[in-house]
């Protein structure tokens, strides 16, 4: 058995045996929003087949973050702390990743010139903060296995 590990370390308390850890997808948040932040994750522990491996409020957080825990999905805000999550898409493009996690931007931008900018850059989804929250948790659900790219 393994404890379950939220933003920033912090035990949840929750234990997950490691045959359930196999089965779940590794999710990274990208949101500077510490209350957005925990209302994604609260959200994603609904959906039963994911756990958060990571967070961060800034660009350069998110890149090496993003690198070391090898996710399967993350969820990015375009407007960060210090930098911004077009630019983490961009720099992980540039980067040789073992695996390319599926991206999810959940912004208050929610302009076209946003949107063509992130699709541009190489993200799957782009939602909006305001309405569409809820479409993070259906999108991570739908994924039953997580899915290796080579």
């Amino acid at each position: 058995m393994k404890r379950s590990y939220g933003p920033r370390g912090g035990c949840r308390g929750v234990l997950v045996s490691d045959k359930d850890v196999d089965k779940s997808l590794k999710v990274y948040i990208v949101e500077d929003s510490p209350v957005l932040r925990e209302r994604v994750i609260e959200s994603l522990e609904e959906t039963g087949n994911s756990r958060i491996v990571g967070s961060a409020d800034t660009e350069d957080d998110a890149v090496s973050g993003i690198i070391d825990s090898v996710p399967d999905a993350v969820v990015l805000d375009i407007q960060l702390r210090e930098g911004n999550g077009l630019n983490v898409l961009r720099r992980l493009r540039n980067i040789d990743l073992e695996v390319r996690p599926l991206v999810i931007i959940l912004t208050n931008y929610n302009y076209p010139e946003f949107r063509y900018r992130a699709m541009t850059a190489g993200t799957d989804y782009f939602f909006d903060k305001a309405t569409e929250l809820h479409r993070v948790a259906e999108i991570i659900g739908s994924l039953r296995n997580p899915v290796t790219v080579h």
